[in-house]
């Protein structure tokens, strides 16, 4: 199977990272919030929360042109279309002299764990906010309440997906290194300096 490697605009890259930051920042004060309901009147407010973030999540989805049918059967092939807009294919040869500018290349199998990444915090997020605006009942919102309650051990096990330490605060320049490494992502100025092998990873879709 023939490879390929991508250069992803530095713009393009931050962007996905400040997205997934943002995300995690509402899945976690949403999880935060559900688990401290007390009252009828946490209960609106932890509703309104989830109603005000599951708008904020779609117009961020909405934004990224993730085909529906990738989050419905996971093909890399529906992903064509994005790379086309967000990625450049490195040529074989490239002309020299070459300047790139807060660039990276990406593997193709790197650019499948971001998407899997962002995808994972789009499930977790809207399973929460569906199971709130669903709750009617005191006995949903205990239940809500017990399963919200562990929190932390769900949010552990995203942290070590990511790469990122338990401790970690999950500050944007420490979810950006973890990622850079994660998905070993590395700056074009830099690529001459590889070994042969140090960028393996398959292509996202078969021509």
């Amino acid at each position: 199977m023939k490879k390929k490697l991508y250069a992803i605009e530095g713009k393009t890259y931050l962007d996905h990272i400040n997205d997934e930051v943002h995300l995690y920042g509402l899945l976690h004060q949403l999880a935060f919030l559900a688990g401290r309901i007390k009252d009828e009147q946490d209960v609106v407010h932890v509703l309104d929360t989830a109603k005000r973030y599951g708008e904020i999540a779609e117009e961020k989805f909405q934004g990224w042109d993730i085909p529906g049918r990738y989050l419905v059967f996971g093909d890399p092939k529906d992903l064509k279309n994005l790379m086309d807009k967000e990625l450049a294919l490195i040529p074989a040869e490239k002309p020299k002299p070459v300047k790139y500018l807060d660039e990276y290349i990406i593997p193709g199998g790197g650019f499948r764990l971001l998407v899997g990444d962002i995808h994972t915090l789009i499930v977790l997020y809207y399973s929460l906010a569906r199971r709130l605006s669903e709750a009617e009942t005191e006995k949903d919102f205990l239940r809500l309440k017990k399963k919200a309650g562990n929190y932390e051990k769900a949010l552990k096990k995203v942290y070590r997906s990511l790469g990122l330490p338990e401790d970690s605060s999950a500050a944007h320049d420490v979810l950006e290194e973890s990622i850079i490494r994660r998905h070993r992502m590395v700056r074009l100025e830099d690529v001459e300096d590889l070994d042969d092998g140090d960028l393996e990873g398959d292509e996202v879709w078969n021509d």
